[in-house]
């Protein structure tokens, strides 16, 4: 049960971040505090402004300062040169802060970026004494996020996973809430989840795609799939192909989302596990070079990921 007065710090109001923050502010106790620090002061202005009841939304300077104030603070930042930078800056990361006896802090890092960089931080975090670490890394894009049914892969110590659970069921269900293990493989688990994602999206784009061309109607074509063995959450519920899942990105223009060049990040770091592993890989590479390739085309730049199927060609369906 999430306890009256403690106080709650979120940094990065993004895509992500913002529905997360917005579901943390209005599930918990109206005198718990929520502490948010974003590097747009405009995106804290507008969550302010939107979800603050009376005093208890405080739009930090820094993360020091979200540090200083907060009990429980979680951190979604695109890149793993931003979670270091929000946790290890000397003058306004979050171990910048002064240290005070008997206070011990849960941070739960939701980014997705390289394991070893997480255990960097969260070794800086325990080993300094300033808390407890996770990794909690999110799918289920910025619909999920807003609605609050994301799910969750938790790397943690056994120890900590209720106190853990009980914060994520702000911003998913605990059916979707997973413990993966210790320190780590919640990323390395996310990472998966992404890699076999972006197979799926491309294959969807590419069978919609011949439908099309093919003289098939793409939502009868997209119903048969959804009924099929070829049914995925990509053909269900966030779809390449515009109009197919109405309220997501590509529906909207690819605005918002999970953009193409985070999406290309996530996945040359996959296939880079998978190398070092020794993991042989066939769909891999050639999946890498599309989305390499659809990221070099200025028309496609900072849309969603789902751009991927316009790099194929696709044509945006006429629906009856």
């Amino acid at each position: 049960m999430v306890q009256a007065n403690t106080t709650y710090g979120f940094i990065g109001l993004g895509q992500m971040g913002h529905g997360m923050a917005k579901n943390i502010r209005q599930k918990v106790p109206i005198d718990c505090n929520l502490v948010i620090y974003d590097v747009r002061a405009e995106a804290m202005n507008e969550f302010i402004k939107d979800y603050s009841n009376g005093s208890n939304v405080i739009a930090a300077t820094s993360p020091k300062q979200v540090g200083e104030l907060a009990d429980i603070i979680l951190t979604s930042v695109p890149k793993a040169p931003h979670v270091k930078d929000v946790f290890l800056n000397p003058d306004t990361g979050l171990l910048a802060t002064q240290k005070r006896s008997g206070r011990k802090i849960l941070y739960l890092e939701l980014s997705t970026i390289d394991a070893k960089v997480s255990t960097e931080v969260a070794r800086a975090v325990i080993d300094g004494g300033f808390g407890d670490f996770v990794d909690a890394p999110c799918s289920g894009g910025s619909m999920g996020a807003e609605s609050g049914n994301l799910s969750f892969m938790v790397g943690s110590p056994d120890k900590l996973y209720p106190q853990v659970l009980e914060v994520c069921m702000l911003m998913g269900k605990e059916t979707s809430i997973f413990h993966c293990g210790g320190l780590g493989t919640g990323l390395k688990t996310k990472l998966l989840n992404n890699y076999l994602s972006s197979l799926t999206t491309l294959a969807t784009a590419e069978t919609i795609n011949i439908g099309i061309r093919g003289g098939l109607d793409a939502g009868k074509l997209n119903k048969v799939l959804n009924a099929s063995s070829g049914m995925s959450f990509n053909t269900a519920v966030n779809n390449p192909v515009p109009g197919l899942t109405p309220n997501n990105a590509a529906s909207k223009g690819y605005v918002g989302g999970f953009s193409l060049e985070l999406c290309l990040g996530v996945l040359e770091l996959g296939l880079k596990a998978a190398q070092d592993l020794g993991a042989k890989t066939i769909l891999g590479l050639p999946m890498l070079e599309a989305y390499r390739d659809a990221a070099r085309d200025k028309r496609f730049q900072g849309k969603d990921s789902k751009i991927i199927y316009k790099w194929l060609g696709g044509e945006d369906p006429v629906l009856s």
